[in-house]
């Protein structure tokens, strides 16, 4: 919030180039050869100790003169406030139809915390007569201070309409736009501050922020470079570029900026939740342990930042824990808005329409789930809606998505409020949300509840924490019953595993151990997972595995330069060569699934297990060993391997995990025996059943629409 502090001799915030007397400064005042009058030129030169001598002998004079009172207060408002308080009140005892005392004591109560207050005096100076930008802006401020922010946001646009140039007042309805979330908006008003005024870093800063919000990358860099180069060691500005790089996945750069950030303000706490982030997907543990500690003891803390909840899937938190954290992200950046679009549902043409809504649809781990359980609905009983909120990337798998809807739309360039129009418009009895709270993702637009029926789907392994999901689509396996309490969506049970496939992924020609870089004879561990899943605590068993059994390599995705190079290092530190670290590059699809066959176990991470890439494995033919916990995220590999019918691959203990990792590893026939019943079951069992899936849930969805229908009869 900017609050100009207009003295009479001020240049005025309007641009005009004169000073605030002699612009907007003429208020009323005494007449001229008064003491007064003398009082307020020296107000006007600076001259605060004259201009207050000045007063006191006006006062001496005649006890009755408002303005010299008026003066006094302006003299003391600094200095001794509750003295100047003392003086205009005694102003506007002898004078109540002046304006300018109402205004003076409204910024006063203000400037103490006393909004309610401050807006009477605002209030009363307008009543009487004084339409000033100042005023308007301040009165902005104090509305905003009582969280009034529809009345401060117009307070603001009629200061503007006096002043267009007027800084602060651009620069505080851009902070009530973006604390509505309406960050194009707050943009515009942003810009227009830093135009007039560009020497301010906290413009700059701002400014970022929204353009970040948006999308403009680019521009949000050069804005966070301007704030960094107004003030070289501002913290807040080194973390925002930092979170920039994270976004770009430009983590090695970015761990520096985050360590000289916290270096500057140690209790900077969002810097030090990113550069936890940021450690975990470079594998740099050298103080993994104290930055959870901090982390979690952040989270408790009502006053602290809140942190993405994707970033905690992998850390060892309670499922209570989580659903806190995610109301606690919720709070600060889901807002709440009205109106609520959705009617009651209604067939359309005999038809149920369900829509699911993301930024994923395309090359992306949901194309390897989803696609064919949308192409297996039953379009005589469902017409099926898709709204894209992400790039659109040319791939086979975004044409097959697209082809796969009833209607398909790209939204990208849609605001958050027409998207929801948009969906509610097209009748959509029940919307899915692909994503959860991930980049390109729109939660705003659940918030504004277009359908009478939300989702929580697939993308994301927890709990959304906001009352605009109805349900979370789930199974009795990754979150028994006893579970509800720690999500705020109720559980919409699938009869088997929650998580979809894709039974036309094609498979390539399996190649060699030599043409994957693998040694050809020995035993190979392999997980695909991304690099930020693994944690010091599952490296220390697989670093024992690797000692106990000789010969044998452990096959990872290549991630990262820096996150590869940091492996090898934590082996070599465990007792392991680097060279029985070895990674697999990025290729397609069906090349990266035929080269599963060179594998002979996949070892799952914790608490944070594979997804997708435990999909692929099972549908590649590879085994897969994990460990249950009690999160959402910790036990979908479970899920799989139960539905696969591969339930002695589930272990709950990490003891136990490393036991039977050890055992397979030493006894090839049990092993061969694991291979076999996955090749056997993956035709028979459910896993891989899209067209049951589909079916199963269908039939969960008319039976939740015609309940709901019941009750709104009732």
């Amino acid at each position: 919030m900017l609050s100009p502090d207009t003295r009479r001799n001020d240049p005025c915030p309007c641009g005009s180039g004169k000073r605030y007397k002699e612009c907007h400064g003429a208020l009323q005042n005494a007449s001229d050869g008064s003491f007064a009058s003398v009082a307020r030129s020296h107000l006007a030169r600076g001259s605060l100790a004259d201009a207050q001598r000045s007063a006191r002998q006006a006062i001496e004079h005649d006890e009755a003169d408002a303005d010299a009172w008026t003066v006094l207060g302006l003299c003391l408002e600094t200095s001794e406030p509750d003295a100047a308080r003392a003086a205009l009140t005694r102003s506007l005892s002898l004078a109540p139809q002046l304006p300018e005392p109402h205004f003076r004591l409204g910024d006063l109560h203000r400037r103490q915390g006393e909004h309610a207050l401050a807006i009477a005096s605002y209030e009363s100076a307008l009543a009487l007569g004084l339409h000033h930008p100042v005023l308007l802006n301040n009165l902005g401020l104090a509305l905003q201070g009582l969280d009034k922010l529809d009345e401060a946001i117009a307070r603001y646009r009629e200061a503007l309409s006096l002043q267009s140039e007027f800084v602060e007042a651009h620069a505080n309805l851009g902070d009530v736009l973006r604390m509505r979330h309406r960050y194009a908006e707050a943009t515009a008003h942003y810009t227009h501050a830093v135009a007039l005024n560009p020497n301010v870093a906290s413009l700059w800063t701002s400014l970022g922020l929204c353009q970040h919000r948006i999308g403009k990358i680019e521009d949000a860099r050069a804005s966070f470079t301007r704030a960094l180069a107004l003030e070289p060691d501002n913290p807040q500005a080194l973390a925002n570029i930092a979170s920039l790089l994270v976004a770009e996945q430009r983590f090695a750069e970015a761990a520096p900026m985050l360590e000289k950030a916290i270096g500057l303000r140690p209790q900077l706490v969002e810097a030090s939740n990113t550069l936890l982030y940021v450690r975990q997907q470079l594998c740099d543990w050298h103080d993994f342990d104290r930055l959870f500690r901090g982390q979690r003891a952040s989270l408790a803390r009502p006053d602290a930042p809140p942190v993405p909840p994707h970033n905690l899937f992998t850390l060892p938190y309670t499922p209570r824990e989580l659903l806190d954290a995610t109301r606690k992200w919720v709070a600060h950046n889901l807002p709440t808005l009205t109106p609520k679009l959705s009617v009651a549902p209604e067939l359309v043409g005999g038809r149920l329409r369900i829509g699911y809504l993301g930024p994923d649809f395309r090359s992306h781990p949901l194309a390897s789930l989803l696609t064919e359980v949308i192409e297996r609905h039953d379009r005589t009983r469902f017409e099926v809606f898709g709204y894209s909120l992400g790039p659109d990337d040319g791939s086979a798998a975004r044409a097959r998505f697209a082809a796969a809807f009833d209607r398909f739309v790209d939204v990208r360039t849609e605001s958050v409020q027409n998207t929801a129009r948009r969906i509610a418009q097209d009748g959509i009895a029940v919307l899915f949300d692909t994503s959860g709270y991930v980049i390109n993702a729109r939660s705003a637009i659940f918030a504004l509840r277009p359908a009478t029926i939300q989702i929580n789907c697939i993308g994301f392994p927890g709990t959304l924490g906001a009352d605009c999901y109805d349900y979370i689509l789930t199974d009795r396996f990754v979150t028994p019953p006893e579970q509800q309490e720690n999500f705020s969506e109720r559980f919409l049970y699938l009869p088997n595993c929650y998580l979809p496939s894709d039974s036309r992924r094609a498979i390539g020609s399996a190649p060699t151990r030599a043409q994957c870089g693998l040694p050809t004879e020995g035993f190979v561990f392999c997980c695909f997972n991304s690099a930020y899943k693994i944690t010091p605590t599952i490296f220390d068993i697989w670093a024992r595995l690797l000692r106990a059994v000789p010969g044998s390599v452990l096959w990872l995705l290549e991630a990262h330069p820096t996150a590869s190079g940091n492996l090898r290092r934590e082996a070599e530190r465990r007792g392991v060569a680097a060279d029985r670290l070895l990674f697999a590059p990025r290729v397609p699809l069906a090349e990266h699934l035929a080269r599963h066959a060179a594998a002979d176990l996949f070892l799952d991470t914790f608490p944070c297990n594979a997804h997708t890439t435990a999909n692929d494995a099972l549908y590649a033919g590879l085994p897969l060993l994990t460990c249950a916990g009690e999160t959402f995220a910790s036990r979908v590999s479970g899920s799989q391997l139960l539905a696969i019918g591969l339930p002695d691959l589930v272990t709950e203990r990490l003891e136990d995990y490393e036991a039977v990792a050890l055992e397979l590893a030493c006894n090839p026939t049990r092993l061969r025996n694991l291979r076999d019943r996955l090749r056997s079951n993956r035709e028979s069992a459910d896993l891989f059943n899209a067209k049951e899936y589909a079916a199963a849930l269908e039939g969960l969805l008319f039976e939740t629409y015609e309940n709901l229908r019941s009750s709104q009869r009732a």
